[in-house]
């Protein structure tokens, strides 16, 4: 018989001091806004999942904010002690105890128990994550850099987004404030104008609407992504698959698809050509290698989201270029949300080299002795 569960501990984590300024060059730094994040709750109080089997062995995830922390203690440590440590199938379709069950937090949750459990697999067999999940088939995984954080408005915009293509990012995202500022459509146009000029016309360039823009708004817009051949379009709002069919763009979407059935409505919708799930908050690792293959079998490719970039990252090193072109790499973001980790994980030529050491990747510091800052069960 295998090792069981014997219990789940949640840990307080130091707050970061600092945090590293990632890929981007200095000079770049007056373009960054008020860091993207940096304010929200859950990078204010972090905390970390420490999962322990009845060996004492352990494994570790994080960080998690004090929300998710509260449902991890109360409404999925009672639903994981005492089940099998290997049995991840069953593991991963676990469901938090309680009459609320779904939703953003509670996926969270789930998320991060299971990814304590996948690093205490791998450390205990001594070997890594991707040859539990079948075996690791590439060692270099491209990534496209997230550039919102950044004021788009600002001198450096055109010199930033240029420094991007010849950094060797497979692609770059913006974000266009205009619908937000109340302005015309116009401005962001005359924005994504002076992007593309900066990259020229091979460079992937993406846009990221973030759920906001309404049917007129978007109605305007299309034809001006169109012109400036945008990879892709992030949550477009009020638009919708067929809207952007019809300029020749494609759809992205899925990090914010949270329960599984929302998951799969989405992704066999039609409206979608471009997946990007998160692995860290739609429910774990197993359930993303899941949908990744369902994506695959739709013909739609998966891009990683930015979120926990060490899972990512997994999910990319056992599935192929074609099913997974590339990981997100967020600019601004990936640097903070680093920032307990021991080890934080930066491209180079924009690209990430995979690890061939046991264990998640993001386990906080939380090795014994603790490598980076302390840590107390909470």
């Amino acid at each position: 018989m295998g090792s069981r569960v014997n219990r789940v501990a949640v840990c307080a984590l130091e707050p970061a001091e600092d945090h590293a300024l990632g890929v981007l060059p200095g000079w770049a730094v007056p373009a960054i806004c008020v860091l993207a994040g940096e304010s929200w709750a859950e990078n204010q109080h972090r905390f970390a999942v420490r999962v322990v089997d009845d060996g004492g062995a352990t494994g570790h995830f994080g960080p998690v904010s004090a929300s998710v922390a509260a449902i991890v203690r109360e409404q999925v440590e009672p639903m994981l002690v005492g089940r099998d440590v290997q049995a991840w199938r069953h593991v991963s379709g676990i469901e938090p105890n309680g009459r609320h069950r779904r939703g953003a937090h509670a996926r969270l949750a789930v998320s991060a128990v299971e990814l304590a459990l996948w690093d205490l697999r791998s450390r205990s067999a001594g070997v890594t994550v991707a040859e539990l999940l079948g075996g690791q088939v590439r060692q270099v995984i491209p990534a496209y850099a997230t550039a919102l954080g950044i004021d788009v408005d600002h001198p450096l915009v055109a010199d930033i987004a240029s420094w991007l293509v010849a950094a060797g990012f497979w692609g770059q995202k913006w974000g266009l404030p205009g619908y937000d500022r109340g302005e015309s459509p116009r401005a962001d146009a005359r924005r994504l104008a002076r992007i593309r000029a900066a990259v020229g016309e091979e460079a992937r360039l993406c846009v990221d609407a973030r759920g906001r823009w309404d049917a007129s708004y978007a109605r305007q817009m299309l034809p001006v992504l169109a012109e400036h051949h945008v990879t892709w379009v992030e949550e477009p709002g009020a638009a919708i698959g067929s809207d952007l069919a019809g300029f020749g763009l494609v759809c992205a979407a899925g990090e914010h698809d949270y329960d599984p059935a929302e998951q799969i409505r989405r992704l066999t919708s039609g409206d979608v050509q471009v997946w990007q799930p998160d692995p860290v908050w739609n429910g774990g690792l197993a359930h993303s290698a899941h949908m990744i293959d369902l994506a695959s079998a739709l013909g739609i490719p998966c891009f990683p989201h930015g979120s926990g970039l060490a899972v990512s990252l997994q999910l990319a090193g056992v599935t192929n270029g074609d099913a997974v072109p590339a990981v997100e790499y967020h600019l601004t973001l990936a640097p903070l949300r680093q920032a307990v980790h021991a080890a934080p994980i930066t491209p180079q030529h924009g690209t990430f080299a995979l690890t061939d050491e046991p264990g998640l990747g993001a386990s906080c510091g939380l090795d014994d002795p603790p490598t980076r800052g302390r840590c107390h069960v909470a």
